[in-house]
């Protein structure tokens, strides 16, 4: 069976590993703000060459994601205008030599117009990252999301907007409201049986083990 990086101890750290942990810490904290903010520059210095993205609608090198560009937005008269935000609540790393993985607890906020409606949309995740120190220098060489759950609400309370329930049913129910909001919005949901979620324990497994053999904590 395969030692799954969470069992690490944290306890007997060195002062030179403790350091390396906070420096991996500042490092995705940051991503997740230079994500919201738009420092596609400042992110990409975060960054290994080989490093991998995957989120909801990419999944592939970092340097092609980071030039993706922005959905083009229709001219809006309204008061309100589209955002999106992490927000940020606890971040875990464990160390194994020139390698780690962390976990940023985060909650996903997203305005949106559907039709003629402003709509929040809230997402409660995972931020799931791989990094390693080369030459001296840690950088982030993968990420990807765990799900755990979402809704959505109206903007306005006198509302009479509602998604049928036949439409969001073919997503799954983990995160069924983000998912209609990136469909509408972003071109389509890539890989959507694939994400990983609290709704799909195997999904969850696959991710740890895969981390845990990446980290070389190999079998026992």
């Amino acid at each position: 069976m395969t030692k799954m990086f969470y069992e690490l101890s944290m306890k007997d750290a060195t002062d030179e590993e403790l350091l390396d942990r906070i420096r991996v810490k500042e490092i995705v904290e940051y991503d997740r703000y230079c994500c919201d903010y738009g420092h596609k520059a400042e992110e990409r210095k975060l960054w290994h060459d080989d490093g991998i993205f995957y989120s909801t609608w990419f999944k592939g090198p970092i340097d092609e994601y980071l030039s993706t560009p922005p959905l083009a937005k229709k001219p809006d008269e309204d008061i309100l205008k589209e955002s999106h935000s992490h927000r940020v609540n606890n971040t875990v790393v464990w160390l194994k030599g020139n390698r780690a993985v962390a976990e940023l607890l985060c909650f996903l906020n997203f305005r949106t117009k559907l039709g003629d409606e402003w709509v929040d949309t809230q997402c409660w995740c995972r931020m799931h990252y791989r990094a390693e120190k080369r030459e001296g220098k840690w950088g982030l060489v993968y990420f990807e999301g765990i799900y755990e759950k979402d809704r959505m609400d109206t903007v306005f309370g006198d509302s009479g907007f509602s998604v049928p329930r036949e439409v969001l049913e073919k997503y799954r129910p983990i995160n069924w409201n983000m998912a209609y909001r990136r469909d509408v919005f972003n071109g389509g949901l890539k890989n959507a049986e694939e994400w990983v979620g609290s709704d799909k324990p195997e999904t969850l497994a696959r991710l740890y083990e895969e981390s845990s053999k990446w980290l070389g904590l190999g079998e026992e």
